[in-house]
């Protein structure tokens, strides 16, 4: 009999602490809350990095409630994301590189936390505690966005105890892109015409050119990287980097060169070298050049009359 008595005992001393902890006054009612966004998302380049992309709160409120818990209650919280953090916006990396999200959860009391968004355990200590609400997404541009989907599936989850609290998914996939590109030449630079100073025959004499004239064409673009000019035309006969002259005068072509960085650099007729690349900026990229009569024989009296035609490519 006194083994028994002592075998009983312990069983209650052992039981008594795990009864005790779970032991809440109440419990909270599983909730589940959902995030719709539309199917598509552009992200411009133009938007600098820590910019918030959009906001969107997630479906519904739960009730908010007080909750006494006289000992130590276990809560867990199953995430969707690792613990990679973008430090600056405090989000969470997303399946799409350079988007980021975060979560912001409100309580009973009205309080907005932003909570962690990846698998986790741990004790409250024994007191009075609330339930959360409702919730927010942020998603931001943590860096170079290019195309990528955001599958529906859950993001977050919070147990008391193993019992389910706040479900908080995101209800449908999301394709973030970035923008297509587009560029076009400024209108006046469409079919443009340069026109050169007249000069004397006599001013080849000690130069292969004259009649220099510096002009520029500008392509206006959005969401575009860069920009190429490329070049083509009629070649002379005698020095094919000059473009052929359709006019009167003889032994004269016209020499086409671009300023980049203030360097000349010749864009010949016959197809080489024929292309240059400027970066955009402010939607713009602008290509300085110049044009000359240029020396291709014995130089006769009479009009210059040349043609180049330019295509623009951009990314």
């Amino acid at each position: 009999m006194k083994h028994l008595l002592t075998l009983v005992s312990t069983l209650l001393g052992l039981g008594l602490p795990i009864a005790a902890q779970a032991d809440c006054d109440s419990y909270p009612s599983a909730t589940t809350h959902t995030l719709t966004l539309p199917a598509t998302i552009t992200v411009p380049d133009s938007l600098p990095n820590g910019s918030l992309i959009t906001r969107q709160p997630f479906s519904g409120t739960a009730p908010g409630l007080y909750i006494r818990c006289p000992t130590p209650t276990k809560l867990t919280v199953t995430g969707k994301y690792p613990r990679k953090k973008d430090a600056a916006t405090g989000s969470y990396h997303t399946e799409v590189p350079g988007i980021g999200i975060r979560v912001d959860i409100r309580d009973a009391r009205g309080v907005t936390n932003s909570f962690a968004l990846h698998n986790q355990s741990h004790y409250q200590y024994a007191g009075t505690w609330v339930t959360f609400t409702n919730a927010e997404a942020y998603f931001y541009k943590i860096g170079p966005v290019t195309d990528g989907v955001m599958p529906s599936a859950d993001i977050f989850q919070v147990a008391w105890q193993n019992v389910p609290n706040i479900l908080l998914r995101l209800g449908n996939p999301v394709r973030f892109v970035r923008p297509s590109a587009t560029c076009d030449l400024a209108a006046g630079d469409v079919n443009r015409t340069i026109t050169l100073d007249p000069v004397q025959v006599s001013a080849f004499d000690n130069s292969p050119f004259a009649g220099k004239r510096d002009f520029e064409l500008t392509a206006n673009c959005s969401d575009a990287a860069n920009v190429t000019f490329r070049f083509s035309g009629t070649p002379t006969p005698e020095n094919t980097l000059l473009f052929a002259n359709t006019g009167t005068a003889g032994g004269v072509g016209l020499w086409l060169y671009s300023r980049i960085n203030g360097a000349t650099r010749t864009i010949p007729a016959n197809g080489s070298d024929n292309e240059r690349t400027l970066v955009v900026t402010g939607n713009r990229a602008v290509l300085p050049l110049s044009a000359a009569y240029h020396k291709s024989g014995t130089v006769s009296q009479g009009t210059l009359v040349s043609t180049a035609t330019v295509n623009i490519t951009y990314n």
